[in-house]
């Protein structure tokens, strides 16, 4: 099993100083990947509630923690020049919220200057509040998400692209450079939803999973399988990843919470599920030494298990 880090792109602890720092890091200790997150405004006073919110009085939060936000794919470029060989990602990067020519221009030329090594999550956003104030509907954000998907992938292969949808209206054109990775990088499609597993089996490199625990991995793997078959598509053409937080040492009953042992326990249990691929999120953290402490922390613990 591959892992990969979530930095924190958001919040007092980002800045230039430290994501540099937690990158090199990263990248020193052979961490497979660092991950940044999408937002793009902080809506004042919302209904809506997170979708993975697991409280059984969920309510919408206070989204003041999302204020301070870099953009992640020019966080990534900035990234990528301050190291080597860790592979960049989008946990997830909210296809709707853009212009689809404009994603795929800044994808490819990403990926091309980082030499390969982007990976890019694909989620169709959940707050009603953030489509309202960038003018997209918010309802048929899933059928818009496959158009522009569609689109990106046309202008990726090269020659000349054009497009005809609902939602997207692509007259002929021709663009470049391309990736570096081809036909283009990995594109992991995420949600625990059912029609998050359907989009992943038609036309996903990977399925990016929320907080799952195994049990509930296991089950929606099984079904992911299924669609991927039923696409005709080959057995593990679709990569199989989670993003879930990581607390070493700290004790409790919570998949990959504890020592290093119970860790190990839960590793074993998440590949049995079908887990290829783990994204880690950082625990809390007070200054940007506890968040560099964290970071090796986890990648002690995982390189272990």
């Amino acid at each position: 099993m591959r892992f990969g880090v979530a930095l924190p792109n958001y919040g007092p602890l980002a800045t230039p100083e430290t994501l540099g720092r937690l990158a090199h890091q990263a990248d020193a200790l052979g961490v497979d990947s660092i991950w940044v997150s999408d937002h793009l405004v902080a809506p004042v006073g919302v209904a809506s509630i997170y979708p993975y919110d697991r409280r059984p009085d969920a309510k919408p939060g206070d989204m003041g923690v999302i204020e301070r936000f870099y953009e992640p794919l020019i966080t990534l470029a900035f990234l990528a020049g301050q190291t080597r060989r860790v592979r960049l990602g989008v946990s997830a990067y909210v296809l709707p919220y853009r212009n689809p020519v404009l994603t795929a221009k800044l994808v490819a030329t990403l990926d091309s200057l980082s030499g390969g090594r982007l990976v890019l999550a694909i989620g169709t956003g959940w707050l009603e509040e953030e489509f309202a104030a960038l003018a997209v509907p918010f309802a048929g954000r899933g059928a818009r998400t496959d158009e522009y998907l569609a689109v990106c992938k046309m202008l990726w292969a090269g020659g000349e692209a054009r497009f005809a949808g609902r939602h997207y209206q692509l007259p002929p054109v021709r663009t470049g450079p391309p990736p570096a990775q081809q036909p283009h990088p990995p594109l992991w499609i995420a949600g625990n939803s059912p029609a998050a597993i359907e989009r992943a089996a038609r036309s996903g490199d990977g399925w990016h999973a929320i907080d799952l625990a195994p049990d509930e991995l296991a089950s929606l793997v099984e079904r992911l399988r299924e669609r991927v078959a039923a696409q005709e598509r080959p057995p593990g053409a679709v990569t199989v990843s989670l993003r879930k937080g990581v607390l070493v040492g700290a004790a409790g009953g919570r998949p990959l919470y504890g020592d290093r042992d119970a860790i190990r326990r839960d590793l074993d249990a998440y590949r049995a599920a079908g887990l290829d691929y783990l994204v880690a999120n950082l625990r809390q953290a007070k200054s940007p030494d506890d968040l560099s402490r964290a970071l090796a922390d986890v990648a002690d613990a995982l390189d272990a298990g």
